[in-house]
């Protein structure tokens, strides 16, 4: 016992220039880096030297560099374990090069692990041991009967290999052994998967280095060239042909070569191991099908000369030590480098007795993987592939530098010691915010909207921060607390200071939650970007195209098309030249070259910008570092493409001053949820019976407010583009809640920063969020039609009074012109909060149709003249706009059930003429073609004669948006 610790003044790890004296470079900057590690750090080292550069001879004198009391030596398979007990036995790799002095009778005792460890006595049974040599299939402790090693017994683990580390068996070995110090060493410290190794890597050498040492001998490569429609079994016979002139040619070189002949099946090793021996070579088939036994006695008569080679998928591979392998024949080449390098490893040693040169033969045409480079013609590969693996292995470290730049900041939950942020995706998905402050109060934050922050990680070199979250709640279906479920997020925060950027990306993507998490950290001083800047996301991509855009209705309200989407392969070749007039970009999605590379992107006007997939975190910033260099650079080339056809929209730095309506959003009338109204007592309503009223710009132009509400409550509502959240309430005001698909009720306010209005102006350009789009108003437009009343006996100031039913308002005015045309066959009267307009009234036309008309009404404004009431006008417009989408059949059958349906708060609008019944089965026989709706707008305060231009310009704007929209607008005024 204790012999590493008590002979480790013995052990002396010097770099001798002198032939087969002392270690190498790299095995002494391995040693040196290990002793420094463990005097600083507990975590697991990792140590990366080039395959064949003499690992065991650093796993050796690792025992000695900290004087282990007991050691664990892990090894992937039963070939390597056999070969290790070998080394340890003797220390050869340390006598021989005189770098540990032995004594007569000074050697450890070693001992092997052959079968699973199903209790803590077999653990014990190698109490006299200095070291245990295991494979994870008899050792691991996440194996059902297997038994963890006691506590304490061991106080060193190495693992040869050890890229197989984050593997379940492999992993739960390190946590098994919390005291003890973990060393993993590997030729590849990275993984296809992405997966990263547990601990840190403290020591990496490059294969070029080694190349320079000569620690490699010479690579060539053999290209077999192969007829275009060669079958497998003559590729196979080509590859054979070659192999025996090569073996042939060493052998009479005077050289003792192996050769490793690869196929991709183990069926197919029993067949091609036949052609060798018909070929004249002794060649022998091996798999995993065979008995330990019988595998350990071909590799004996292997190593003894008996046989010229063997044939196996892949055995004899990673770790193993015979540098009489020389010669390998890939009938099957690996798929990958990682596997391709390891692979080489196996033929580049330079320690065997009486060899030359290695040779791979294969058949370039049938090679099709990340490593067919490698597989070319007078390439010399020594050189190339330390080449290929210094570089892959270059932006391994680098994505190492940039996870380990990231510390725990705050207090982390005890339930999340152990989460590695090495492990963790983030999606290609980010909201891209202007903050006017640096972010702070990262320690203050609890919660990000509804999630509690249980473990956060911050990165001073990248200015960003990653947080995990959690969410607690019980199901929908339960309404007690037995059942909870359990859901984690991941969100990452990234600051720019040079442009005052901050790009935020989550797992979980809602506005709420965005709102929430800027709100906090900028105190609310920030903004959506604009998606006039957003969009050089593409910049310097060329040879564009898009295969899914979104054109966006200029029109305050689109009922034929709010929202287009196009989908194709070339999406954006369908914009045509008169699309300008009508839509605006509202996302776009499709591919550019850069670099002549390929890249996949995607934008949106509401600031976000994707692509597909997703990365680990050291990804997830270098694209965040190249999406925020073209969002800000000086120098823009977009590059041509359809969307060219399309406005997108300019960034709102000031809300216009003649913003006049609001409107839901296009979800909001799809979904339709449910409102709870009032807190004492309660009702329960449809958002779309809500109105949008009262809008009063604030003097700097940066914010508005506006009341959302019906009848009887109401709530004011702050909209202020640049502030998180844009929409805001103060406290005190009358409750009005909105229920979530799940039975939720969120706070309108809130509610609203997730489904956004529509303001548009008296001009009626419309903007959302940080975004105005301007309406492009067709050449000629005209006020449209116009009807003159006679008004005579009404008082035209006024538009109604509950009070008195009498009185000759213009509603009750217009009521009795509407009640004296014999042909119509229902007038509703829906004055109230979520109108549709005043009355509804319909009609059979001469022509078969069905005629809807709206009329909405204004009493006169003042005692201006009639040719100046410009603010009459401004109502009255936002109404009409709104109320074009009830010429969707489905929209108006729903809108008149709902409005004319007695329900227990009380709120009905009623027929006048007419019966629901009657009227219900009208609409429910049209057919959607049949129905044709007209708007009226009624303005007593108004002449035909007398008409300001800025009224008719007004006036104009409104007719060719309800136009556009295949409806008509007909302004009912005075003579």
């Amino acid at each position: 016992m204790d012999f590493f610790r008590d002979n480790a003044r013995r052990f002396a790890f010097f770099e001798s220039h002198a032939p087969g004296r002392g270690l190498r470079r790299g095995q002494v900057g391995a040693l040196h880096a290990l002793a420094a590690h463990f005097c600083a750090e507990t975590e697991p080292a990792v140590i990366s030297l080039p395959t064949g550069y003499g690992k065991t001879a650093v796993m050796a004198g690792t025992c000695f560099a900290l004087q282990a009391r007991r050691v664990l030596l892990i090894v992937p398979s039963a070939a390597l374990r056999g070969q290790a007990a070998r080394t340890f036995r003797s220390l050869d790799v340390l006598v021989r090069h005189g770098t540990f002095s032995l004594e007569e009778g000074q050697l450890p005792v070693v001992s092997t692990l052959d079968s699973r460890a199903t209790s803590a006595d077999e653990w014990f049974a190698h109490a006299d041991s200095d070291i245990v040599i295991a494979t994870p299939h008899a050792a691991s402790p996440a194996l059902a009967d297997a038994v963890a090693p006691p506590e304490g017994f061991f106080d060193l683990l190495l693992m040869d290999e050890g890229h197989h580390a984050p593997a379940k068996t492999w992993e739960s070995l390190i946590r098994s052994l919390p005291k003890a110090k973990h060393t993993l060493f590997t030729a590849t410290p990275y993984r296809l998967d992405g997966v990263k190794l547990p601990g840190r890597l403290v020591f990496y050498y490059p294969l070029k280095r080694a190349v320079e040492e000569q620690a490699f001998g010479r690579v060539n490569f053999e290209s077999v060239e192969i007829p275009q429609h060669a079958s497998r079994e003559e590729i196979d016979n080509a590859l054979v042909t070659r192999a025996v002139q090569v073996f042939e040619r060493d052998r009479a070189a005077g050289h003792e070569h192996r050769m490793l002949i690869r196929c991709g099946r183990v069926e197919a090793s029993t067949r091609l191991a036949a052609k060798y021996v018909a070929a004249g070579l002794l060649v022998e088939s091996v798999s995993s099908q065979l008995s330990p036994r019988r595998v350990e006695a071909i590799e004996t008569r292997l190593r003894d000369g008996e046989l010229d080679g063997i044939v196996c998928v892949d055995m004899f591979g990673e770790g193993y030590d015979f540098p009489q392998f020389k010669i390998a024949v890939l009938h099957d080449a690996h798929r990958s480098l990682v596997p391709t390098l390891q692979f080489i490893g196996r033929f580049a040693r330079t320690n065997g007795i009486r060899t030359g040169d290695a040779t791979f033969i294969a058949a370039p045409r049938e090679l099709d993987s990340e490593s067919d480079e490698l597989y070319k013609s007078g390439v010399q590969w020594d050189l190339l592939i330390a080449n290929v693996a210094d570089a892959r292995q270059q932006l391994a470290l680098r994505q190492e530098e940039n996870v380990r730049s990231f510390r725990e900041g705050g207090r982390p939950s005890a339930d999340y010691d152990s989460v590695d942020t090495r492990h963790l995706l983030l999606p290609h998905h980010i909201a891209v915010y202007a903050a006017r402050r640096p972010p702070e109060g990262f320690d203050s934050l609890k919660k990000i909207g509804g999630l509690e922050v249980v473990k956060r990680w911050d990165s001073v070199d990248h200015d960003a921060s990653l947080f995990l979250t959690r969410d607690l709640d019980t199901p929908a279906w339960s309404r007690g607390r037995d059942i909870i479920d359990v859901r984690h997020d991941l969100v990452l925060v990234r600051f720019f200071p040079e442009t005052q950027m901050l790009f935020v990306t989550a797992t979980l993507r809602t506005e709420r939650l965005y709102s929430s998490l800027v709100g906090h950290l900028c105190n609310g001083d920030a903004s959506k970007v604009s998606f006039a800047r957003l969009r050089k996301v593409l910049n310097g991509l060329e040879q564009q195209e898009f295969f899914n855009i979104g054109l966006r209705n200029t029109s305050p309200v689109a009922t034929t098309e709010s929202y287009r989407i196009v989908a194709g392969s070339q999406a954006d070749r369908g914009v045509r030249d008169t699309d300008g007039a009508t839509y605006c970009q509202g996302h776009f999605f499709g591919r550019g070259e850069i670099d002549g590379t390929s890249e996949l992107i995607g934008a949106s006007s509401g600031g976000r910008v994707w692509s597909n997939g997703k990365s680990s975190l050291p990804e997830t910033l270098r694209w965040m570092t190249t999406l925020h260099a073209r969002i800000s650079a000086v120098n823009v080339n977009i590059g041509r493409s359809g969307l060219d056809r399309l406005p997108f929209g300019e960034g709102l730095t000031e809300l216009p001053s003649d913003t006049v309506s609001a409107d839901w959003s296009r979800d909001t009338y799809r979904t339709n949820p449910t409102v709870v109204l009032g807190q004492d007592a309660p009702r329960r309503g449809c958002v779309l019976d809500l109105s949008i009223t009262d809008i009063r710009v604030s003097n700097n132009r940066q914010s508005l407010q506006f009341a959302v509400g019906d009848d009887d409550v109401s709530r004011r509502v702050k909209f202020s583009p640049n502030h998180i959240p844009q929409y805001t309430a103060d406290a005190g005001q009358p409750a009005i809640f909105i229920e979530n698909r799940d039975g939720r009720g969120l706070p309108v306010e809130e509610w609203l920063n997730d489904e956004p209005l529509v303001f548009y102006t008296s001009q009626l350009n419309t903007f959302t969020g940080k975004t105005l789009n301007r309406r492009t108003q067709s050449p000629g437009a005209r006020v449209g039609r116009t009807l003159e009343l006679d008004w005579h006996g009404c008082e035209i100031q006024v538009e109604f009074d509950n009070q008195d039913g009498q009185r000759r308002t213009v509603q009750r005015h217009l009521q009795e012109h509407l009640l004296a045309q014999p042909d119509n066959d229902f007038i509703i009267y829906d004055h109230r909060s979520g109108e549709a307009a005043d009355f509804v009234v319909g009609r059979r036309g001469n022509d078969g149709r069905y005629d809807i008309g709206l009329f909405h009404c204004k009493g006169a404004g003042g005692a201006l003249p009639s040719g100046e009431r410009v603010d009459d006008v401004y109502e009255l417009v936002g109404q009409a706009v709104k109320s074009v989408r009830y010429q969707v059949l489905d929209e108006l059958k729903q809108h008149v059930k709902r409005r004319t349906q007695a329900n227990r708060n009380g709120g009905v609008s009623p027929f006048i003429h007419g019966t629901r019944e009657a009227a219900l089965d009208i609409l429910e026989a049209l057919q959607p073609i049949d129905l044709r709706l007209t708007v009226n707008c009624v303005q007593p305060g108004l002449s035909v004669a007398a008409l300001d231009p800025r009224l008719r310009m007004i006036m104009a704007a409104a007719n060719d948006s309800v136009a556009a929209q295949q409806s008509s607008l007909v302004w009912i005024l005075s003579p």
